[in-house]
């Protein structure tokens, strides 16, 4: 039988401020060969207001987009898509709904990703596009909301920031009527400036070879001046000085008519345009290569590596963990145990390799509070946990990884899972159960303190059954798991704890 092509095709989709991009590519001899392309302007930043409230019109315009996206995406397994949201999505207000509605419309989780791990993706992206020997490289992206700068060498990113401003949020602030004038320009430039003062002396110290700009601002901009003969290929600060001229010599954005500018760019060029003179001057740059990949390029090698067992969050956690110096001995105790729970409710509920992958780094990096205080250590921990920047992690699994360590033990709140999006809340029930069960076994530090245990669930009853004769010698252990069975009932389980003359099998 020939098998289905389907399970070698993969595909990235790109919600971002200004457009939403989606790849879908094929592994055919070692290498992904593009399939199909599809990008629209959905213009989500244009419609948020300073509160954060999205406009209706922009609202379903977004959802009619990922319906679109849903439709080509149906078939292929879920554990080959990735979908991200960036900027825009970061400042919604009431996030969760939206996202929901877009999930749903889209077939497929979306994960919202924060700045520097935008960058590190665009990165990612761009460094696949670079050929030779390994060099040091400036890459720049203008997106919709923001702006990501990062120098790497190789495929390694060195220094990463993202700043908060982008081609439509720059146009929607200092050209909002529409209006252009060279005096809007200068301030929309030194706006830029500012935020770009506090890097631009690591940056240039850091030093690179080569600067490549990445997304639809610098393709525009290249476009332009390749076409009008300013530069033979891609952007200099001199045929740049020259773009600028011919923008100011419009009145208006309406007005715009540019050889090599599409209409579809015109409505948000300007706001990009001042982000790129900023950029230019800041950093000294004299030359600009345009590279064709960007985020999504960089999500599907990611995607890549996660599938192949070369993970970035592995690294980031490891790291965290060498950091804030924790016991290896006493993580390895928990997470074997933790893991082993786990695997015995996973068959039976609706919890995934991707949740076994959350509680096995949570067990890495439930003590990293400890390095700070023993008092409450798990609260230390989540935070940590919820504020370092974490490579390869999306806000929703920082957060779930969060409130793993954050409730490895003591009470737990009502509202425990009330920031989390409602499709992880009973992965994160289950993950919770087996890291706090985990802890209460291991809580002596002994290896021969922890029994064999059988766990099962049967909907919201879990039944624990150990030995009589492992009880009568443990009994701190005991009392840890009868403070269980009262506060496991606030995640809505019920925990039964049945005692057996011989060893549970």
């Amino acid at each position: 039988m020939k098998p289905d092509p389907q399970l070698e095709t993969y595909a990235a989709v790109d919600l971002g401020s200004n457009s939403f991009h989606m790849l879908v590519t094929r592994r055919e001899h070692g290498e992904l060969r593009v399939l199909d392309r599809i990008k629209e302007m959905v213009r989500l930043g244009g419609g948020l207001d300073k509160k954060g409230n999205l406009d209706p019109e922009v609202r379903q315009r977004a959802l009619d987009c990922l319906s679109r996206f849903g439709q080509r995406l149906r078939g292929i397994p879920e554990k080959n898509l990735r979908a991200v949201g960036t900027q825009t999505f970061r400042r919604l207000k009431n996030a969760d709904e939206f996202l929901l509605e877009s999930e749903t419309a889209l077939e497929c989780p979306v994960d919202i990703i924060a700045g520097r791990e935008e960058a590190r993706l665009v990165y990612l992206g761009v460094a696949q596009w670079i050929a030779g020997d390994r060099q040091k490289q400036l890459v720049i992206d203008i997106g919709g909301g923001s702006t990501e700068l990062i120098i790497g060498e190789g495929i390694d990113p060195v220094e990463m920031e993202s700043l908060q401003f982008g081609c439509v949020s720059m146009t929607n602030r200092f050209f909002a009527d529409g209006t252009i004038t060279e005096k809007r320009l200068k301030k929309a430039q030194r706006a830029v400036a500012a935020e770009l003062q506090e890097i631009q002396s690591v940056y240039r110290k850091a030093g690179w070879q080569i600067a490549i700009g990445s997304s639809g601002t610098f393709r525009s901009a290249a476009s332009i001046c390749e076409a009008n003969g300013w530069s033979k290929k891609g952007i200099t600060s001199k045929a740049l000085e020259k773009l600028k001229q011919k923008a100011l010599s419009f009145e208006s954005i309406s007005d715009i008519e540019i050889d090599g500018l599409s209409e579809r760019r015109k409505p948000v060029f300007i706001g990009g345009l001042a982000v790129m003179l900023a950029c230019f001057k800041a950093l000294a740059i004299d030359e600009m290569l345009v590279s064709p990949f960007a985020l999504r390029e960089g999500l599907l090698q990611d995607l890549l590596g996660r599938l192949e067992h070369r993970d970035p969050r592995d690294k980031a956690v490891k790291a965290l963990m060498t950091r804030f110096a924790v016991d290896p001995a006493q993580v390895a105790r928990v997470r074997k145990t933790a893991l082993d729970l786990f695997d015995q409710l996973a068959s039976e509920h609706a919890v995934r390799n991707s949740h076994r992958a959350m509680l096995d780094w949570a067990t890495g990096l439930h003590e990293i509070g400890l390095s700070l205080s023993h008092a409450s250590y798990q609260k230390h921990s989540a935070y940590l946990v919820e504020a370092s920047d974490m490579a390869g992690f999306s806000r929703q699994e920082q957060l779930f990884l969060a409130l793993l360590v954050g409730y490895q033990r003591r009470d737990i709140p009502e509202d425990y899972a009330a920031r989390l999006p409602g499709r992880l809340r009973k992965a994160l029930a289950i993950t919770l159960l087996c890291l706090r069960l985990s802890w209460a076994f291991c809580r002596t530090r002994e290896d021969e303190a922890i029994p064999d245990i059988k766990i099962a669930m049967d909907k919201s009853r879990v039944r624990l059954t150990l030995s009589k004769g492992w009880m009568e010698n443990h009994p701190l252990t005991i009392a840890d798991l009868e403070y269980e069975e009262q506060a496991l009932q606030t995640i809505g389980l019920q925990l039964i704890i049945d005692y057996t003359d011989h060893e549970p099998s």
